[in-house]
């Protein structure tokens, strides 16, 4: 995983973190959604940011949904099932 990648990672993780119970942060979300995607489909442990996004993926139903999509669409990607 490059740096890039990493501080993304923690630069989201520490945003979702923060959000409050009432709150979600959608905007933050959906600019690190991409690489939080691609990293999961690539096979990283999804227990080290699952409880950080967990929070705002409940919170809301829209992003939850883009982001099950997207995470199932790299990991066709990945497997040959769709042409990249």
């Amino acid at each position: 995983m490059s740096d890039k990648y990493n501080r993304q990672i923690k630069a989201l993780i520490d945003c979702l973190s923060a959000t409050q119970e009432d709150e979600a942060d959608c905007v933050e979300f959906d600019r690190e959604m991409d690489c939080l995607a691609e990293w999961i489909a690539s096979g990283a442990p999804a227990s080290v940011i699952k409880p950080a996004i967990d929070v705002h993926l409940q919170q809301s139903p829209d992003c939850n949904e883009e982001f099950q999509a997207l995470v199932a669409v790299l990991k066709a990607e990945q497997s040959g099932e769709l042409d990249a």
